[in-house]
């Protein structure tokens, strides 16, 4: 080994220019020695850049001082061409971050950024943090995938050479000639660590720790980064930063009785770590460290939705004393792990819960209770991870259990009803309507008996079930049923608000929720009457406490005005749409003037209210574009329908194209919550620009608009997709393509016959057979058949009573046989 006798004192380094110092030249964004190696990476990291995914994001994970911070520079400087590939963001040290920030910045690719869009993040640790985040990226749309980065490159004496000519170049030395040492669990920067060691003239060590301590002697200024780790892993600090600490603390095993050390003697340190070093004490530290970090996290709401609280409870299960203790342990495993979006593994937690509770159950009979309970949460975990296949066997077990511990004690039949009503709402999320409605109906009818036995103790649940009985006809079609359903709730509310008067809110918002509902089924007058009951509680009540009741009040006008419109009281329904809008103002809560804003444009017909509407959600959307996209979109569709009333075509076009930009920039996750509010207002715009014979326009609108309602299906009645796509037949026949249009209503008539309904007494029926036979009869195609369809179709009418609808059917039927 060739040694530089090079003496360096105090006086020296002072003269040294600070970017000279051991910090600096190690430092990953200084670049002294130049970026080489990682052609792997490199090609994978080219294939992830060109690959089909519109939105993809890799994670490169790889231990301190491996080349991540180096790997990105070069990959976003050389290799990325926003041009050509779109928007990238990048985040290094990902696992420092809350995940909080990582949606932040999340949401401005949505908002900013092109179709094509990839993130690249960069941490130290994957895990139980990392399975978090990954599972929520993946509800962007993202195709998620990881990177795992070599500690050292491949050639490592070419790297160590190159290292030694760049130091020795910045520090006006000759470059030795040695071959690198054999340093134990050796990462890129150890390798620097050694060639500037050698440069100094210094021995050079195969041990890490005397490299540290090596270096140490040559630079007493400031440490940042992974160096300053690494120097407090070898120096004697008095109190060292406990994040620093706790990073260093993960390589060098020396350190882990600091830091326990650290936490323990001063708990109130927890409050005030970063989440990557607090993750790092969960998954190192003793167990005394565990329950300090615990009773500080477990209490405070900023690590709700954090993988921290997750991985203590996983450890602490350990330490469970018997088959009791351990199974509520898992339990509460189970449901900290969905809150911070662990889908998968509280899946796993919850299915440990219900073993434990099998055990004592077998063990005691007693304790079924518990294992139905633990099934009953399982079958919520299954239905958060989309394993929707497995759900229903997990529910019915539950069901079985209860009914069989009811058989033997009936005091539990209050369980069993709230069991066949949760899983009715199971039945319903994975479309199986018959079986939803079978399960609430036995549902209803426990409640039904127990409230007349125990008023006291039951009738508020009758209640409950009773609106949902009365809105699961609704989504049938029954109206009438729907109808009495409701009335039945509403009845039982006002029995329990008279005994009680702390009940009286309930009552109002169920008369808000049966106005609502019978708005719906057409019947405005009966919906004014109980909305106007609604506002004059909800008044009352503002009175004592504005700040609750005064949003209700609120809603409960905007509601009643939209039923004053369908009885066609204009300025009834003006005015209380406006007095809605004046007190949602008072309130604050933009999001609700929004909405108050464009119900008077749809009542008023006022231009000024959407555009007015529009800004409040640019606002909302700049605050949070996830939770505030689609109400966006819902404003600028209400805008080009009120701009088109008002002869505003050109404005109107272009706040279409606006509407239409978002929509395709929604994630499928957002398309499926906010669907059912989405379609109805993206229908009525097509309509409005098809009628105005803006037919590009709005065929994209509804073609999208017939998306969202594919995306409910699973969740929704057969016919609110099969409505849509009628829908677009019209908008298609409106822009004269009329072949393509006869073939999607042929489409819709097909579907019509799949979906398992009684079809001759159904009129929705009836319309997909009208609109196919008079296609048919536009374009000349099989019209005997067509004839025949559209004769049914009359007969549905008929029977139906629908007499606008019968009328046509038998003009279309006319023009098919003069044909």
């Amino acid at each position: 080994m060739v040694l530089l006798s090079l003496a360096w004192s105090p006086a020296d380094y002072e003269a040294v220019d600070r970017a000279l110092s051991v910090a600096a030249l190690l430092d990953p964004t200084h670049q002294v020695v130049p970026f080489h190696g990682r052609e792997s990476e490199l090609r994978t990291l080219t294939l992830w850049r060109d690959s089909p995914a519109p939105q993809a994001s890799l994670l490169l994970h790889a231990p301190a001082g491996a080349g991540k911070t180096r790997l990105l520079q070069h990959f976003r400087e050389e290799l990325w061409d926003d041009d050509a590939h779109g928007r990238l963001l990048v985040i290094d040290d990902a696992d420092r971050l809350r995940w909080q920030d990582v949606f932040l910045r999340l949401q401005d690719t949505l908002r900013h950024g092109p179709e094509r869009t990839r993130v690249l993040l960069a941490a130290r640790t994957t895990g139980w943090w990392w399975s978090s985040t990954r599972q929520r990226i993946a509800d962007f749309d993202h195709e998620v995938t990881t990177l795992d980065l070599a500690p050292t490159l491949d050639d490592r004496a070419e790297s160590f050479t190159l290292a030694c000519q760049h130091f020795a170049k910045h520090l006006t030395v000759t470059a030795p000639d040695e071959p690198p040492p054999n340093i134990a669990g050796e990462t890129v920067l150890d390798l620097h660590m050694a060639a500037l060691t050698v440069v100094h003239g210094d021995p050079c060590d195969v041990n890490r720790t005397q490299l540290v301590r090596q270096l140490l002697k040559r630079d007493d200024g400031r440490k940042t980064g992974r160096i300053a780790e690494d120097y407090l892993a070898v120096a004697t600090p008095g109190t060292p930063d406990p994040d620093l600490l706790a990073r260093a603390a993960q390589r060098w095993p020396n350190l882990r009785p600091a830091l326990d050390e650290l936490v323990t003697g001063n708990p109130e340190i927890v409050r005030d770590m970063a989440r990557d070093s607090l993750r790092i004490a969960a998954e190192i530290g003793s167990f005394a460290t565990l329950e300090t970090i615990a009773r500080q996290v477990f209490r405070d709401e900023r690590f709700a939705t954090d993988a921290i609280p997750s991985i203590l409870t996983h450890r602490l299960i350990d330490r469970a004393d018997d088959v009791l203790e351990r199974a509520e342990m898992y339990g509460m495993l189970s449901a900290r792990t969905m809150l911070c979006g662990l889908r998968q593994e509280s899946v796993e937690a919850s299915q440990a819960e219900v073993e434990c509770y099998r055990e004592l159950a077998a063990q005691d009979r007693e304790n079924r209770p518990l294992l139905a309970d633990a099934l009953g949460d399982l079958g919520l975990r299954l239905i958060n991870a989309q394993r929707n296949d497995e759900v229903l066997a997990v529910s019915e077990e539950a069901i079985d259990l209860w009914r069989e511990i009811a058989e033997d004690d009936p005091e539990t039949i209050p369980q069993l009803a709230s069991a066949l009503e949760q899983i009715s709402y199971r039945y319903q999320t994975l479309g199986r309507d018959e079986d939803a409605m079978t399960a609430i109906s036995r549902a209803t009818l426990l409640f039904q008996e127990l409230a007349k036995n125990h008023p006291a103790l039951f009738r508020a649940d009758f209640a409950r079930v009773a609106a949902v009985m009365a809105r699961r006809f609704h989504v049938e079609g029954n109206k009438q049923h729907a109808a009495d359903s409701m009335q039945l709730s509403i009845a039982n509310w006002r029995v329990l608000a008279q005994e009680d008067p702390r009940f009286e809110p309930e009552l109002a918002r169920n008369l808000v929720a049966a106005g609502t509902m019978l708005v719906d089924l057409g019947r405005a007058e009966a919906a004014s009457e109980t909305l106007k009951e609604a506002i004059e509680l909800f008044r009352r009540l503002a009175v004592a406490n504005p700040e609750t009741f005064g949003t209700d009040l609120a809603d409960a006008l905007t509601r009643r005005s939209q039923a004053l419109s369908e009885l066609a009281d204009d300025i009834d329904a003006a005015l209380t749409a406006r007095e809605a809008v004046m007190l949602w103002r008072e309130t604050g809560d933009r999001k609700g003037l929004g909405a108050a804003l464009l119900n008077v444009a749809k009542v008023v017909g006022d231009v000024g209210a959407a555009e007015e509407a529009v800004e409040v959600y640019r606002e909302l959307a700049a605050e949070d574009l996830v939770w505030n996209q689609a109400g966006l979109v819902i404003a600028l569709a209400t805008l080009v329908e009120q701009q088109l009333l008002h002869g505003q075509d050109g404005q109107a076009l272009h706040t279409a194209d606006e509407c239409l930009d978002l929509c395709h920039r929604l994630p499928s996750q957002l398309v499926e919550f906010f669907g059912a509010k989405l379609a109805p207002p993206l229908q009525n715009t097509a309509r409005a620009l098809s009628e105005a014979d803006h037919h590009v326009r709005a065929l994209q609108m509804s073609e999208f608009a017939v998306g969202v309602c594919q995306a409910l299906k699973a969740r929704t009645a057969p016919t609110v997709y099969l409505s849509a796509l009628q829908q677009h037949v019209c908008r298609l026949r409106g822009a004269e393509r009329k072949e393509e249009a006869r073939n999607t209503a042929h489409t819709a008539v097909v579907l019509w016959h799949m979906a398992g309904l009684d079809l001759d007494g159904h009129a929705g029926y009836g319309d997909a057979l009208t609109i196919y036979g008079r296609l048919c009869a536009e374009t000349k195609y099989e019209v005997e058949k067509a004839l025949r369809l559209t004769h049914r179709a009359a007969e549905i009418f008929r029977e139906a009573g629908e007499p606008v609808k019968l009328r046509f059917a038998l003009e279309t039927a006319a023009e098919l046989s003069s044909s």
